[in-house]
C-alpha cells in the first residue's frame, strides 16, 4: 500500500510553536544526499499515523521532488498526546535498511478456547533488507496454536530480507491456566480436627465425663483425687 505526505521546507523561523500554532508539525527529513528541516500538515500526518505502521514505506513529496522515507521517530505532547515533531529517514536505494517489523495476530487460537492464556512475548522483528522489500507488518495466523505450543523467529517466512532477532526467540505461545492451590480446612472425625465449641464428637470418640467442665483459661486441671487407703485390720 501506498502512502504519500507532503512537506514544505523550513528555516530557523517561524519557530516550532508557532508553526503549531498554525496548525504545521515541525520535523527533519535526513538520510541518503538529505539533511533538511521540514514542516508537515498536522491533520494529515494524524491521518497518516492512523493507517501505518513504522515499517511503512512512505512517499514525501518535498518542494516537488518525491522521496522514500520511513518514520524513525515521533515525539508527542505528554498531556494532549499531539504530535509535537516528527523525524523521516530517507535511505540510499542501493542499500539495505535494517527496521523494525511490528507484528499482528489473526484468528482465535483454539488453545485458548480450551482455557489457555494467550501470551505475546515479542510484537517487533528486526530485519534488514531493500527498502521496497520491508514489509509493513508480520501477520502470524494463530488459529491452530493449542495449548503448550508456540511460534518462533525463525518459522516466520518473510522473502526479500534478512530476519536478525534470534530464531529461538517466542513471539506467542499458549500458556495452560494456572491451578488455584487447594486450601485444607479441618473437617470434624479427621484425626488432628478439633470440633468447634457445643458441637457433637465425632463418631468413635470418647463423651466427654457428664457435667464435666474445660478448666477456664489460664486454671490449671485439678488432680484427680487418689483412692482411699484400705482400713487397717484388727489386731
Amino acid at each position: 500500500m501506498s502512502y504519500t505526505i507532503h512537506a514544505e521546507a523550513r528555516g530557523s523561523k517561524p519557530n516550532p510553536r508557532a508553526l503549531r500554532r498554525q496548525g504545521k508539525i515541525p520535523g527533519v527529513l535526513y538520510g541518503h544526499e538529505v539533511n533538511q528541516p521540514i514542516a508537515v500538515n498536522a491533520k494529515e500526518i494524524e491521518k497518516l499515523l492512523a493507517r501505518i505502521t513504522r515499517s511503512s514505506r512512505i512517499t514525501l513529496v518535498l518542494n516537488g521532488k518525491q522521496l522514500s522515507a520511513f518514520i524513525k521517530e515521533i515525539q508527542y505532547d505528554p498531556l494532549t498526546d499531539r504530535v509535537i515533531h516528527i523525524d523521516l529517514y530517507h535511505p540510499a536505494p542501493d542499500r539495505p535498511v535494517t527496521i523494525e517489523v511490528p507484528v499482528r495476530l489473526r484468528g482465535e487460537p483454539k488453545g485458548r478456547k480450551e482455557g489457555g492464556v494467550l501470551q505475546v512475548l515479542r510484537d517487533i522483528v528486526k530485519v534488514r533488507g531493500p527498502a521496497e522489500n520491508i514489509p509493513e507488518v508480520i501477520e502470524i495466523d494463530v488459529t491452530n496454536l493449542g495449548i503448550g505450543q508456540a511460534v518462533h523467529v525463525n518459522e516466520l517466512k518473510l522473502e526479500g530480507v534478512q530476519v536478525l532477532t534470534p530464531g529461538d526467540a517466542t513471539i506467542v505461545t499458549i500458556v495452560a491456566p494456572r491451578k488455584e492451590e487447594a486450601v485444607v480446612a479441618a473437617v470434624p472425625g479427621v484425626e488432628g480436627a478439633v470440633p468447634a465449641e457445643g458441637a457433637a464428637p465425632a463418631p468413635g470418640a470418647a463423651p466427654a465425663a457428664e457435667g464435666a467442665a474445660p478448666p477456664a483459661a489460664g486454671e490449671k486441671k485439678a488432680p484427680a483425687a487418689a483412692p482411699a487407703k484400705a482400713e487397717e485390720k484388727k489386731k
